[in-house]
């Protein structure tokens, strides 16, 4: 019984080993690193204003661990206000986050959030 248990938590430590660190390293998708994957979406809502604009806001952001969005920023935007609602929006996304080798690790992605005229 103590072989058993001694084999197992061998084996769990090399597992642990090979593991990304939980750390706040950042990576980029590409190679082993796979994106995040959308699970819940917002559309920007313009409800309070008219929309007089079409076009794209272009957002880079970090996906964590838990699925949360964070360290936002606008790469191109449209204007003030709809770089706003953009940003307003994707705070409120959620996703699965990426993987390395089979691993949750943060990720680094950029978003884009199209708006047309109603």
């Amino acid at each position: 019984m103590i072989v058993m248990l001694a084999a197992c938590v061998a084996a769990w430590g090399r597992q642990k080993a090979d593991a990304p660190k939980e750390s706040d390293e950042i990576y980029a998708v590409g190679g082993d690193v796979k994106p995040p994957k959308i699970v819940h979406y917002v559309e920007p809502d313009p409800s309070d204003q008219e929309t007089y604009v079409e076009g794209v806001v272009r957002i880079a952001a970090v996906i964590n661990l838990d699925g949360t969005p964070s360290d936002l920023h606008v790469v191109k935007g449209l204007n003030d206000a709809e770089d706003k609602l953009a940003l307003e929006a994707l705070r409120q996304w959620r996703f699965s986050p990426g993987t390395k080798s089979g691993h949750a690790v943060r990720v680094k992605i950029n978003v884009e959030i199209n708006f047309h005229l109603l």
